[in-house]
């Protein structure tokens, strides 16, 4: 005869496996950390991919690692709207200046426009 606390730990031990009709409610801290591990995990994967691109790559690389399409690449091409080298016919992209690129416009957050324009106004008051 087992005791009712055997019965419990073999069932808390074996692995929880959530259907769609499991309420979210329903699950312990460790069996949501479980599923929540399962999720982040790919994501992990992805990140670890992107890091391996190369120091130059051509416009299918350089889709992937910005997101947009083929066409929208050749399109900047022709605008030259993104950093990029050709030789004869090919054209190669620098990861770094791609990556710098991305990153050039970034947008203040509201706390920052707040503080920058209390910054100049406080010291209009004070040189006067």
């Amino acid at each position: 005869m087992t005791s009712g606390k055997s019965k419990i730990s073999t069932i808390m031990e074996t692995k929880f496996q959530p259907t769609n009709e499991t309420p979210l409610a329903a699950l312990t801290i460790g069996q949501f950390k479980d599923l929540l591990g399962e999720m982040v995990k790919p994501q992990l994967v992805a990140q670890t991919k992107q890091e391996t691109f190369p120091d130059t790559f051509g416009k299918n690389e350089c889709s992937k690692l910005t997101g947009y399409a083929v066409n929208t690449i050749n399109k900047m091409i022709c605008e030259k709207a993104i950093p990029f080298y050709k030789r004869n016919a090919k054209v190669l992209f620098r990861r770094e200046e791609i990556e710098a690129w991305l990153l050039a416009n970034r947008i203040q957050t509201v706390e920052e426009f707040i503080e920058e324009k209390e910054n100049k106004l406080s010291n209009g008051r004070t040189s006067r």
